[in-house]
């Protein structure tokens, strides 16, 4: 058997076992149960919010829908120079679980997201933290089963990956990428049931803590100067034998993220490398072999290795579809721009380390 055969073969299982990563995270659902009604401790919500005069009306009037009974709300004005203070005070007239204040000016070696949920801990007061981001809404119910889980589950920390909006072509030919990765690469329930770091993912969306362990560990202070702060600190949480979960928000927590593909190349790229541990290495390893294999199997393996492939894909991505609900036909017919959006992102991410021209929200960060 030549070195081809070996590396196509090799390519195929790779797939091969992604996709029954995939259906392990379709047979585990792994997402929010039911509500029991059992707990409600007061939850404090904080909202970390720059320029978010589009998303805020929309989280506000979510968080009013809440059937949860104990609950206050704290929004971060970080630095706004567009109408979200007015939006805040408009709310604020109407709603008395609403407080908001004025961030700080952005220290040396600190993110501008970290610094803002480091002064929203200051104000909390609830039982609970629930650290949301300005595009995200929740459901009626979405609180209290997180409540509910979370005590259950004897947590430190819940995170959430959203269920994603998508309406137009742009966002159908760029964020489902991430899920794709994430849900081929990691069976969700093994965050929880596995003690090794490496079985982490967390999402800075949605994070869960409870008080007294945030209070004492401060979090977002330990990682304030890195830009992906919700994988580390699974991570951290596992090293410290802390109990951390990671679940779907389909149904209950929902997010459109980039509604543009300009935004959501500026967005996902400060992060991707942190799917692979952090390694470019290993990112652009991962790359190389969704990006280039059809060409690999068609040299080696002619077209019995494409149908082959073909059908392994059509599977894969019908059971990450499920898994998020999201649309399959969409997926599968939009799947090849999502791989050229997948390779710009990893040259780009690579480029703006070498180049540290990295910006987000007006700020100069490093990747």
């Amino acid at each position: 058997m030549t070195d081809l055969l070996i590396i196509a073969w090799a390519v195929l299982t790779f797939l091969a076992l992604r996709t029954l990563v995939a259906l392990a995270n379709v047979v585990s659902q792994p997402y929010l149960p039911a509500a029991r009604n059992k707990h409600k401790e007061k939850v404090s919500l904080l909202v970390p919010a720059r320029n978010e005069e589009h998303n805020l009306p929309n989280i506000l009037r979510a968080i009013s829908q809440l059937n949860y009974p104990d609950f206050e709300v704290w929004v971060c004005n970080d630095q706004s120079t567009d109408k979200t203070i007015d939006i805040l005070q408009e709310w604020q007239q109407h709603v008395d679980w609403l407080h908001y204040f004025d961030g700080e000016t952005l220290p040396p070696n600190w993110t501008g997201k970290n610094f803002a949920c480091h002064q929203l801990a200051q104000k909390a007061r609830g039982h609970y933290w629930l650290f949301l981001d300005a595009d995200v809404a929740l459901a009626p119910d979405a609180l209290q089963k997180a409540v509910d889980f979370f005590k259950e589950k004897n947590l430190s920390l819940l995170s959430i990956f959203p269920q994603q909006i998508m309406q137009n072509i742009s966002e159908k030919m760029t964020v489902p990428v991430m899920n794709w990765i994430l849900l081929t690469l990691l069976p969700l329930r093994l965050v929880l049931q596995a003690k090794n770091p490496l079985f982490a993912a967390g999402n800075g969306q949605f994070m869960l803590f409870d008080a007294k362990n945030y209070r004492l560990n401060r979090w977002h202070e330990k990682v304030k100067n890195r830009n992906v702060e919700d994988i580390l600190i699974v991570r951290m949480m596992k090293e410290h034998q802390e109990h951390a979960a990671v679940l779907l928000g389909n149904g209950d927590v929902f997010c459109r993220m980039y509604r543009h593909y300009a935004g959501a190349l500026q967005g996902f790229v400060k992060n991707v490398h942190e799917f692979f541990f952090g390694s470019r290495l290993l990112m652009l390893f991962f790359g190389l072999v969704v990006v280039g294999s059809p060409l690999l199997l068609y040299f080696a393996l002619g077209w019995k290795g494409l149908l082959v492939y073909g059908v392994l894909l059509v599977v894969n991505r019908f059971l990450v579809s499920r898994a998020s609900h999201q649309q399959y036909w969409a997926n599968l017919f939009y799947h090849p721009l999502q791989m050229v959006f997948l390779a710009l992102l990893m040259i780009e991410n690579i480029r703006l380390r070498i180049t540290k021209k990295a910006k987000w929200k007006g700020r100069k960060i490093t990747i």
